[in-house]
């Protein structure tokens, strides 16, 4: 059996009839959208999506701030001027 990530759902049938009462109900929760009561996809803000995005983000550059960070004592100290 499939977990279910959401705490609402509804039926593919139901999804298709009108998808845009289903998102209307949801208010701004995400829920999942059932075919053979098995999740097939789920439906989420466009803040949400955004919020998701931005920790993946973080997560994936986290290891390359950390190691600029222990190279932090190396780091040389220019102006502006001085790229000119």
């Amino acid at each position: 059996m499939d977990t279910i990530l959401a705490s609402l759902t509804t039926s593919i049938s139901n999804f298709k009839k009108n998808p845009s009462a289903a998102i209307k109900n949801a208010g701004k929760r995400p829920f999942a959208v059932l075919v053979n009561n098995r999740p097939s996809f789920y439906v989420i803000t466009p803040e949400l999506y955004e919020t998701l995005t931005e920790l993946l983000f973080d997560a994936e550059i986290e290891p390359t701030v950390r190691k600029r960070l222990n190279r932090l004592d190396k780091a040389v100290s220019l102006s502006i001027e001085d790229l000119k």
